[in-house]
Protein backbone atom coordinates (compact mmCIF):
# COMPACT_ATOMS: atom_id res chain seq x y z
CA UNK A 1 0.00 0.00 0.00
CA UNK A 2 0.91 3.79 -0.34
CA UNK A 3 1.00 6.53 2.17
CA UNK A 4 0.71 9.59 -0.09
CA UNK A 5 -1.98 10.39 -2.30
CA UNK A 6 -0.51 10.32 -6.13
CA UNK A 7 -1.95 12.84 -8.33
CA UNK A 8 -2.69 16.96 -8.12
CA UNK A 9 -6.29 18.39 -7.65
CA UNK A 10 -7.59 21.50 -8.53
CA UNK A 11 -8.76 24.05 -5.29
CA UNK A 12 -10.82 27.11 -4.85
CA UNK A 13 -10.39 29.38 -2.04
CA UNK A 14 -13.27 32.13 -1.41
CA UNK A 15 -11.82 34.93 0.17
CA UNK A 16 -11.70 38.76 0.16
CA UNK A 17 -10.70 40.12 -3.13
CA UNK A 18 -7.37 42.16 -1.62
CA UNK A 19 -6.49 38.77 -0.64
CA UNK A 20 -7.06 37.39 -3.87
CA UNK A 21 -5.17 39.79 -5.33
CA UNK A 22 -2.21 39.49 -2.86
CA UNK A 23 -2.05 35.65 -3.59
CA UNK A 24 -1.70 36.26 -7.57
CA UNK A 25 1.02 39.39 -6.95
CA UNK A 26 2.97 37.06 -4.64
CA UNK A 27 1.80 33.37 -4.29
CA UNK A 28 5.04 32.67 -1.39
CA UNK A 29 2.94 34.82 1.06
CA UNK A 30 -0.06 32.84 2.38
CA UNK A 31 -1.70 34.08 5.27
CA UNK A 32 -3.33 31.16 6.95
CA UNK A 33 -6.09 31.12 9.58
CA UNK A 34 -5.44 30.79 13.22
CA UNK A 35 -9.48 30.81 14.35
CA UNK A 36 -10.47 28.15 17.06
CA UNK A 37 -13.07 26.77 15.09
CA UNK A 38 -11.00 25.60 12.65
CA UNK A 39 -11.25 22.22 12.98
CA UNK A 40 -9.20 20.76 10.35
CA UNK A 41 -6.56 22.96 11.85
CA UNK A 42 -4.88 26.53 11.12
CA UNK A 43 -4.34 26.79 7.37
CA UNK A 44 -6.02 28.07 4.27
CA UNK A 45 -9.19 26.23 3.29
CA UNK A 46 -10.05 24.97 -0.09
CA UNK A 47 -13.25 23.68 -2.08
CA UNK A 48 -12.21 20.79 -4.34
CA UNK A 49 -13.25 21.13 -8.28
CA UNK A 50 -15.90 23.66 -6.67
CA UNK A 51 -15.40 27.70 -7.55
CA UNK A 52 -18.97 28.05 -7.05
CA UNK A 53 -19.24 26.93 -3.62
CA UNK A 54 -16.33 28.68 -2.67
CA UNK A 55 -17.71 32.41 -4.25
CA UNK A 56 -20.43 31.05 -2.42
CA UNK A 57 -19.06 30.71 0.63
CA UNK A 58 -17.20 34.14 0.10
CA UNK A 59 -20.26 35.83 -0.95
CA UNK A 60 -22.14 34.56 2.38
CA UNK A 61 -18.97 36.11 4.89
CA UNK A 62 -19.70 39.46 2.95
CA UNK A 63 -23.31 38.86 4.15
CA UNK A 64 -22.13 38.87 7.82
CA UNK A 65 -19.78 41.93 6.49
CA UNK A 66 -16.88 39.99 7.44
CA UNK A 67 -15.34 40.97 3.97
CA UNK A 68 -16.41 43.49 1.68
CA UNK A 69 -16.04 42.19 -1.71
CA UNK A 70 -16.04 38.52 -2.79
CA UNK A 71 -13.50 37.19 -4.86
CA UNK A 72 -12.37 33.43 -5.76
CA UNK A 73 -8.58 31.95 -6.27
CA UNK A 74 -7.56 29.06 -7.82
CA UNK A 75 -4.56 26.54 -6.85
CA UNK A 76 -3.31 23.45 -8.22
CA UNK A 77 -2.70 20.90 -4.80
CA UNK A 78 -0.52 17.93 -4.12
CA UNK A 79 -1.85 16.60 -1.39
CA UNK A 80 1.63 14.62 -1.19
CA UNK A 81 1.14 12.97 2.56
CA UNK A 82 -2.24 14.31 3.83
CA UNK A 83 -4.79 13.67 6.65
CA UNK A 84 -7.69 12.10 4.29
CA UNK A 85 -10.67 11.61 5.60
CA UNK A 86 -11.79 9.17 3.00
CA UNK A 87 -9.39 7.30 4.20
CA UNK A 88 -10.60 4.62 6.81
CA UNK A 89 -7.47 4.25 8.36
CA UNK A 90 -7.10 8.31 8.98
CA UNK A 91 -10.83 8.38 10.11
CA UNK A 92 -10.01 6.32 13.46
CA UNK A 93 -7.05 9.03 13.72
CA UNK A 94 -9.73 11.71 14.43
CA UNK A 95 -10.76 11.11 18.06
CA UNK A 96 -6.59 11.46 18.63
CA UNK A 97 -5.97 14.36 17.15
CA UNK A 98 -9.16 16.17 18.38
CA UNK A 99 -8.10 15.70 22.35
CA UNK A 100 -4.61 17.14 21.73
CA UNK A 101 -5.98 19.75 19.70
CA UNK A 102 -8.83 20.62 22.49
CA UNK A 103 -5.89 21.18 24.77
CA UNK A 104 -4.87 24.50 22.89
CA UNK A 105 -7.78 26.97 22.57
Amino acid sequence: MYNSRPGLLIGFHGCEADTRDALLENPDTIKKSEKPYDWLGHGMYFWENNADRALQWAKDKKKRAEIATPAVIGAVLDLGYCFDLTDSRFISMIKAYHSVSAGIY
